[in-house]
């Protein structure tokens, strides 16, 4: 019972925060809106034909030029250059040796070109001459769900809620420090357990979290006309752990000295959306440039891995990175956790 009032307690905290309130649920549905007006015209768009320049004479002409969905033109590099630069072309092809690929920018045609040739090369590898390659091999598989690119734009915007129990969490915290309220001192002074008191912040944090998750993924629901959760029940327990992992974040930030909670808030902020703008928030663009130069980045980002996880599986029913990422996020809400009881349990205060 003791813990069960301790839980509405803090609950009661946030209630009364309209900061907590903006963040949580007033700043996602804005985002959500806004998601949807600027991309009801991107869906459907159908697969077209790729422009490729290749090089006079190359010895893979003749396998590229089977291929449907490949526009092949002879020509030089300069002149290839200029067209890619126009927009008028995807990528050359030159190199018989290296069989290389001449890109002026990076996108969806330029991958698939990557991939044809990377098949080629493999095969040429295994001693078959390009004369035997196989004409027929679908380098796009058909399926039946359509997978649309802005919806990652909805994963990154899922992602970053998942981890919004850590405002409750600095809350929490702040409240119960006895430099920074009167409620703190008189906690510190009390026989209440911390292991009592850190699970109840913890419980407290999650049902806040999920209320307002729950609000924005309906309205997410309503509004977008696509289906986004193929695979519910997977998505929803990837959410529910990312949840715990934004938790133990609160509750760290919540332990810097010194200042109070509304400044702690705002460093959570700036941070949060500096790892949901890596992940996709803002566009593809910048999660391209880090996966070319600073892949390790994504590795670690969780909001980056959370929507890349949610794609794969809900889109492609690919499962392969679903449980490291799901490892992933518990190690970080356990580290985060012990080092919030530990210090919590040593600080102590010449006065207070």
């Amino acid at each position: 019972m003791v813990i069960l009032r301790m839980i509405r307690y803090l609950i009661s905290i946030n209630f009364k925060d309209f900061g907590y309130w903006f963040w949580t649920l007033c700043y996602p549905l804005l985002m959500c809106g806004l998601f949807t007006m600027t991309t009801s015209s991107m869906g459907g768009t159908e697969i077209e034909d790729i422009e490729v320049g290749i090089e006079p004479g190359h010895p893979v002409t003749e396998v590229l030029g089977t291929i449907d969905f490949i526009v092949l033109t002879e020509l030089g590099e300069s002149e290839a250059v200029d067209r890619m630069k126009a927009g008028e072309m995807a990528g050359y092809v030159h190199g018989s040796t290296e069989l290389e690929l001449l890109v002026t920018e990076t996108g969806i045609n330029q991958t698939i070109l990557q991939s044809v040739l990377d098949q080629i090369r493999n095969v040429s590898a295994s001693g078959i001459p390009f004369q035997n390659f196989d004409y027929d091999q679908e380098y796009i598989i058909p399926n039946s769900q359509n997978a649309e690119p802005e919806t990652v734009l909805f994963y990154a915007l899922i992602s970053m809620i998942s981890i919004y129990g850590m405002f409750s969490a600095i809350e929490f915290v702040s409240t119960v420090q006895p430099n920074l309220s009167l409620m703190g001192a008189r906690f510190s002074a009390s026989p209440y357990s911390k292991y009592k008191f850190l699970f109840s912040s913890v419980a407290s944090s999650l049902l806040l979290n999920v209320l307002s998750n729950t609000v924005v993924l309906s309205a997410i629901a309503i509004f977008y006309q696509m289906s986004l959760f193929t695979e519910l029940w997977s998505t929803l327990l990837l959410i529910f752990i990312a949840n715990m992992t934004g938790i133990g974040l609160g509750l760290f930030i919540g332990l810097i000295p010194g200042i109070n909670a509304n400044i702690k808030t705002t460093f959570a902020v700036i941070f949060m959306i500096t790892l949901s703008f890596l992940a996709g928030l803002m566009g593809p663009e910048i999660r391209t440039i880090i996966g070319e130069n600073m892949p390790w980045l994504n590795t670690l980002n969780p909001l980056a891995r959370m929507t890349d996880t949610m794609y794969r599986i809900n889109f492609l029913g690919n499962y392969s990175d679903y449980l490291p990422t799901i490892g992933l996020l518990l190690a970080y809400a356990l580290l985060l956790f012990g080092v919030t009881l530990l210090v919590l349990r040593r600080k102590q205060y010449d006065s207070i």
